[in-house]
């Protein structure tokens, strides 16, 4: 190995290192951010809770403001990738998109301090600065990354209204079983994901529109 190829390969394990403190970090801040408010906690005690002094935090961001908005970033990119997981095309509709809103609810589970900050808790916006994106740009997010993953893996017949309108409707009723969950405090039931995909697909009249089969719902003590 020559002295390039040495030098290049340092470089990727420091930034693999630098990389993974940042998360850790971002999530014992979420953990005080969820204990303590954004407003009460302190640079001191996000640095405790990540194992670090405080000065030391500087080196991965420039302050509190930034932790935030990093997690945010962190969030963006774990939901995107739900979106992004291969889809088995033999699989019904039903089932295609019980996989999705499956892969997201488990998502939510195991981040559940850092979607409970983010939905209650921002920083003030400052003059100057852009502002923090709040759940109503969440939500946006949410349909077009929907629509993109409706196109890819849902054929036109296989729904009765246009692809935007069928984004609309699954991202609104996902993001109302997700809110739901989250401001409650429970953990997703297996049954509710075949719920979700029934009143996406089928609504909530006790006998399923006409052409549309009810998905299989399984359900919990």
């Amino acid at each position: 190995m020559n002295v390039r190829s040495t030098q290049s390969a340092v470089r990727t394990r420091q930034e693999k290192a630098k990389e993974n403190a940042r998360r850790e970090i971002l999530l014992a801040a979420a953990s005080v951010f969820a204990r303590r408010g954004y407003a009460a906690a302190t640079l001191a005690d996000l640095a405790q809770a990540a194992g670090y002094a405080a000065p030391s935090l500087y080196r991965y961001f420039q302050g509190k403001e930034e932790i935030y908005r990093s997690l945010l970033d962190l969030m963006r990119h774990e939901l995107e990738a739900t979106f992004d997981a291969p889809v088995d095309p033999a699989l019904p509709l039903a089932g295609r998109l019980a996989a999705l809103f499956q892969a997201q609810m488990e998502l939510a589970d195991s981040r559940q301090e850092v979607f409970a900050v983010l939905l209650r808790d921002r920083p003030p916006e400052v003059p100057g600065r852009p502002p923090v994106p709040d759940h109503l740009a969440g939500q946006a997010l949410y349909r077009e990354r929907m629509l993109a993953w409706l196109r890819r893996h849902v054929g036109r017949r296989e729904l009765r209204c246009p692809l935007e309108d069928a984004a609309t409707a699954f991202s609104g009723i996902a993001s109302a079983f997700h809110y739901a969950l989250q401001s409650s405090g429970q953990k997703p039931a297996a049954g509710r994901i075949g719920l979700v995909v029934d009143l996406a697909l089928n609504g909530v009249s006790a006998k399923p529109a006409p052409g549309h089969q009810a998905a299989p719902r399984s359900h919990t003590p």
